[in-house]
């Protein structure tokens, strides 16, 4: 269950409140709910695939890797280190 912890007060149009209460009676959802999931669906999967872009764009502009001869000497290697570095 979420816990909300913070308040925002919006002051909205006549229509903009009449379009949400029509919209709340027929999806049976209170107001809050709808101001939540439209908040969710813009803004914070917005901030949520600015994210994702640039991970891939900081991964895609990293230098390529060399391919190692030996893969089992590689494997070997890569688990010393990453042994040591837990």
């Amino acid at each position: 269950m979420t816990t909300y912890t913070k308040k925002a007060q919006v002051l909205l149009t006549e229509e903009e409140y009449k379009t949400l209460e029509e919209f709340a009676v027929k999806t049976k959802k209170k107001l809050g709910t709808l101001i939540r999931e439209a908040v969710e669906k813009v803004y914070v999967k917005e901030k949520k695939h600015a994210r994702i872009k640039d991970s891939i764009d900081r991964l895609l502009s990293m230098p390529p890797a060399p391919v190692p001869e030996d893969y089992q000497q590689w494997e070997k290697e890569y688990s010393k280190r990453k042994a040591v570095s837990r």
